[in-house]
């Protein structure tokens, strides 16, 4: 579901409240970890993550409400896996790629886009 194409949503609208939507649930589960204990489900969580940023500008991210809550509850998941390297090997790289998609992005944010640039440097 991280990755819809673009023309399924009409208006812009909807595909900004299917981001959001994204946000908020995967906030949940990475506040409760409900489910994260199946490797199974684990991989998964951790390949929605990876794929989350290709659809989706850092703009566009960093703009949702809720990002500020689901970008510390994500920074932490990272953390904490690489903590368990053991158990999280084979998806490590879907977490990497988050990041590296993140950080590429940075540049493109530009601080007059609203509360995007100050979310960004907190």
């Amino acid at each position: 579901m991280a990755i819809v194409r673009r023309s399924i949503f009409l208006p812009e609208s909807e595909r900004l409240e299917h981001l959001k939507r994204m946000l908020h649930g995967s906030s949940e589960i990475l506040l409760t970890t409900h489910g994260l204990r199946d490797p199974r489900v684990y991989h998964q969580f951790c390949r929605f993550l990876g794929k989350l940023k290709s659809n989706y500008q850092l703009t566009e991210l960093v703009n949702t409400n809720g990002y500020k809550k689901w970008i510390q509850l994500a920074s932490k998941f990272s953390i904490d896996s690489f903590a368990r390297w053991q158990v999280s090997s084979a998806s490590s790289h879907y977490i990497l790629q988050l990041w590296s998609r993140m950080v590429s992005a940075m540049p493109y944010v530009r601080e007059d886009t609203g509360s995007g640039g100050h979310l960004l440097k907190e």
